[in-house]
Formats: structure tokens, sequence, C-alpha cells
């Protein structure tokens, strides 16, 4: 159930409603629980926890439901395919119990107060959304293109993602929003990001719509992901990893005249996502 705060302005009575909240998390690493629920507690957020799928003890029929074995980026690990399904059932729960916006966290994550007192009132996420993103993801000189869409207010904006923008540490998903990615037909042959934040090579990424959340309210902590041990890496001696470089180096540049343009011709913008502490 939504957390309720009593607002009183000007003797009337405003009622607003914090966004509930999921947090994903593996049964065996209780010490990212631990630490994610002292944090979310200091920020007075409760949540729910959402237990993940373990690549290392789920079945393979699971890990391949809905899923090539191999994408643009190449085969997929157990690890991604394990995220990925973590996500799935999740928007599963989403598009059928809930009734409003939520707010999904995986457990590495680190919100700000302003992006907390921003959530406290999600008046401003209209009908039509699918799917916000709201942290920043890669070094502090990566950027991003996005076309502005509103102010939520004077220190927030929602805009189009129009470019890669990866982790799903952080983001709002309406239950409009998951039961079109649950409804969809076409198999994912790329790790969950990119299938919600890469226009590069998500088969979706157009009719999902993401949009991005500016400036940023979280972004993730721990570099030791639970994914990255199931990758294999890269053989300077094999021609397969090489092709496969070739093959993501395509993908990365693919959208670069279309994105130019939209660069010159519309008000879209390159920025740095900056979180607002």
């Amino acid at each position: 159930m939504s957390i309720l705060f009593i607002n009183f302005f000007v003797g009337q009575k405003v009622l607003i409603s914090m966004i509930k909240c999921y947090v994903i998390n593996l049964k065996r690493r209780k010490d990212r629980l631990k630490s994610i629920s002292l944090h979310l507690k200091s920020l007075g957020v409760n949540f729910k926890r959402f237990e993940a799928v373990d690549a290392k003890k789920a079945s393979l029929t699971l890990l391949m439901k809905n899923m090539n074995r191999f994408g643009p980026l190449g085969e997929l690990s157990i690890g991604d395919r394990a995220c990925f399904q973590s996500h799935f059932k999740l928007w599963e729960k989403i598009a059928i119990y809930e009734t409003l916006p939520v707010l999904v966290l995986e457990d590495d994550v680190r919100l700000t107060k302003p992006g907390i007192n921003l959530l406290k009132n999600i008046s401003w996420i209209s009908n039509d959304i699918n799917i916000i993103k709201c942290e920043r993801f890669g070094n502090k000189r990566h950027r991003i293109l996005v076309r502005p869409i509103k102010k939520i207010n004077d220190l927030f904006s929602i805009n189009h993602l129009l470019s890669k923008h990866s982790g799903t540490g952080g983001y709002i998903i309406t239950p409009k929003g998951a039961k079109f990615l649950i409804d969809q037909k076409t198999k994912v042959s790329v790790s969950v990001d990119h299938y919600l934040f890469n226009p590069n090579n998500s088969l979706i990424f157009n009719q999902l719509k993401p949009l991005q959340l500016l400036p940023v309210i979280c972004e993730q902590i721990d570099s030791h992901s639970d994914i990255h041990p199931f990758r294999s890496k890269f053989n300077f001696f094999s021609f397969w990893d090489f092709f496969r470089e070739v093959i993501r180096g395509y993908y990365e540049i693919k959208l670069i005249p279309k994105q130019l343009i939209q660069l010159i011709f519309t008000n879209a913008k390159i920025i740095k996502p900056q979180i607002l502490d």
C-alpha cells in the first residue's frame, strides 16, 4: 500500500501519495538487502523486497523463457538472462496487481533526498507514460541525447530518451508500461537494460518510448555485479570475439545519422546526466 502524507496548506488538506517501491534482491545477497534497507530507512522509504532469479539455481527453461540464445551483442550469459527474468517477473506482478506507477530499484542503488521529495507526489506521471529512467549509468563523462518534454518543478524535468543509457538500477514503471512489456511476442536477444534503454539494438524501444528524469535521483554504487562473473572474458586469439566486437561497434554507431538530424532540426540536446544530492 502507498504511504500517505497529509499536508495542510491555507487551511485545506492535500493528500499526497508516496510512490510504491520494489527492491530486486537475490536471496543469497543478504548483505545487499541489509545495506539498502538501512539506506532507504534513513530516507523514510518503505519498500517491498522482490526475490531475484538466481542464475546459479534457476532452470534453463526459466532462463530461456521468451529469450533467444544469441543477439546482436553475442551470446547472452546466464547472469544476464537471470537479471532479465527477475525484472520480467516483477513486471508481471505490477501489470496484474498495481494500479499506480511504482519505483523499481536494484539492491546496489542509492537514492537522493531531493529524489525522495519528488516521489512524494506522483501526479506529474501522466497516464500515457510507460517507463522513466531515474538513474545515471556509466562514468561522469558519459553523455546522452534527450528531447525535453516538460518541467516537473524548479528542479526536475522529464525528457524523451533518444540514445543509449544503460542500467536498470532505478526506474519508474506504470502498470500500462509493465503490461506492454509482458505482452511482447518477439523473443528478447539483449540484456534487460539494452532492451529498455538502448535504441541501437532494442526492438521495442520506439514503441516503449522510455523517458529520462533529469537530474537523475539515483545511481548504482557497487561495481561488483552478480552478472559479470557469468560473462565470458574477451579472448585476443578468438576470431569470434573480434567479430563480436565489430558487430558491437556497428550497433554503437548505426543511429548516429538519425541522432544528428534530431540534434540539428529538433530541440534535442546532448547532456551529461547529473545527480542532485
